[in-house]
């Protein structure tokens, strides 16, 4: 009795904040047991469940034409929400929230039926970044029983990476709507894995700093701590210790060991890796997390490390999706967890190859696996008949380049050939190989570059060099480089590497 008195004056209040429903409409209350909450949701108030963390997500089916949802945020522009209805991630919409209560429109016009709608907190946790769900109105007949949740469940704690920081975005923005928590590694091998996550990731965070202090709360700096007995990941992964890189190596250590003590006593059955970027700075956390594992003589703990190839500080959605199958991969192998295809394009190079050589995949933000000093005169065209393979191609002009860097080591040795044309007589290319160390800014350890004379027709070039070996910094990586000539057109295509494995 005095459940169904609560529940009337919810949807009462409901009612007065969206306005009077009208003939054919079907207020639903958060309460609404058909509504599937993800992630790090606050429901001691079963009539206000708020989040913080990204990646945060509210699922439900629904009978009807369309779908409103009352969200309440803290200040305006902080929070994006991503939309997707049906599944139809193509034409999802991200909704930049304004402050206060408001309703927002998810979706109108829909032919008459079943259909699904997941509403995903694309924005980074904070204080300020939090979101108060407040119901739905369904043109309709409202909720059908809820979509079945995935198989498995992961934990994962990391930095600005996994925070999704500039995923929408090559060259680093750190805007809020380039910030993206579903295309981020975190959500892709989630997808991949089907796997339901909490994503508790932080910008700026530190194994000694603030996840240290705050893994286990609502957002940072709360005092709200979260109750594990409500969600038992069976992995949990762990992505920090890039920003420690300034303190001294005894530090990061013993900081690492203690937050791993205190996952290790919250998750007592669930697989943990420790999974570390190398390649941007000298003696990171990545050169020794194996010798952390290693010493803790955990058989349920394992170590991964991902290449930090991509430039500009933060990947993007396909330097993501790179991480995303190295982690699936890994998970995989190690504990037999099926692994489905990436739905974002991977921008690493795999078994000695660059990635995307003929230019034919294409992330969902627009890039399409090679980097660039300038967009300006950097083109992906789509033309089928005028395209040597498949129906895409590169055009360079104004002097700049396209390139892509991969893992490699001192001694081993690649071939890389391309097919290039110039759009006029006299037009010429460059084709670069440079080989560089562990620390990403410094200047290549050795560089192979030619010029070639293009004709308007279609050529294969190619060009082969071995990675230095002897010298004081090993090598990291080779970066492969195309390059018009200033006052040259150039066209490139079908780009492939043999290299070690391949």
């Amino acid at each position: 009795m005095v459940r169904t008195m609560m529940l009337t004056i919810a949807l009462a209040s409901m009612a007065t904040n969206m306005g009077a429903v009208t003939a054919g409409e079907v207020v639903v209350a958060p309460t609404d047991e058909k509504i599937v909450f993800t992630g790090r949701w606050n429901r001691e108030d079963v009539s206000q469940p708020w989040c913080s963390w990204q990646g945060c997500s509210i699922i439900a089916k629904f009978e009807g034409t369309g779908i409103v949802v009352t969200l309440e945020a803290v200040d305006v522009g902080k929070d994006i929400i991503f939309v997707i209805i049906d599944n139809d991630v193509v034409h999802a919409k991200s909704i930049a929230l304004d402050r206060g209560k408001k309703d927002y429109v998810l979706a109108s016009g829909l032919a008459d039926g079943e259909h699904k709608v997941e509403i995903v907190k694309k924005s980074n946790a904070w204080k300020d970044r939090v979101i108060t769900f407040h119901g739905f109105v369904i043109q309709g007949g409202g909720l059908l029983d809820p979509p079945a949740r995935p198989k498995h469940k992961i934990e994962f704690y990391g930095d600005s990476n996994f925070a999704g920081n500039s995923v929408g975005h090559e060259e680093n923005k750190g805007n809020l709507e380039f910030r993206d928590s579903y295309y981020c590694a975190v959500g892709i091998a989630s997808r991949m894995l089907d796997a339901e996550y909490h994503n508790n990731s932080q910008g700026g965070g530190r194994v000694q700093g603030i996840m240290a202090r705050y893994w286990d709360r609502y957002y940072p700096e709360s005092e709200e701590r979260w109750d594990f007995t409500r969600n038992s990941p069976e992995v949990v992964v762990v992505n920090i210790g890039a920003n420690d890189v300034r303190s001294k190596v005894p530090d990061i250590k013993k900081a690492y060991h203690k937050f791993l003590n205190a996952l290790r006593e919250t998750h007592a059955k669930a697989h943990i890796v420790v999974m570390n970027g190398y390649g941007w700075a000298y003696n990171e956390p990545a050169n020794y997390t194996a010798e952390i594992v290693k010493s803790r003589n955990d058989p349920n703990m394992s170590v991964l490390h991902f290449p930090w190839v991509f430039e500009k500080w933060h990947g993007c959605q396909y330097d993501h999706s790179g991480m995303a199958n190295m982690l699936a991969d890994h998970l995989s192998d190690l504990i037999g967890w099926e692994k489905k295809p990436s739905d974002v394009m991977n921008g690493f190079g795999r078994n000695g190859d660059v990635a995307n050589g003929s230019f034919e995949e294409i992330a969902p933000f627009g890039g399409y696996g090679w980097r660039y000093i300038s967009a300006k005169g950097v083109s992906r065209i789509s033309d089928a008949d005028d395209a040597l393979d498949g129906t895409c191609y590169v055009r360079l002009s104004h002097g700049d380049n396209v390139h892509q860097p991969n893992p490699a080591n001192g001694g081993e040795k690649f071939a890389v050939s391309v097919w290039m044309r110039g759009q006029k007589a006299g037009d010429e290319g460059v084709i670069s190989i440079e080989f560089k160390d562990q620390k990403m800014w410094t200047n290549p350890l050795e560089v192979n570059s030619q010029k070639v004379a293009l004709t308007t027709d279609w050529k294969k070039y190619s060009i082969s060099a071995t990675a230095p070996t002897g010298g004081a910094k090993p090598v990291f990586q080779i970066k492969v480089i195309f390059k018009g000539v200033e006052g040259s057109v150039v066209d490139i295509d079908n780009v492939k590497m043999d290299g070690p494995g391949h």
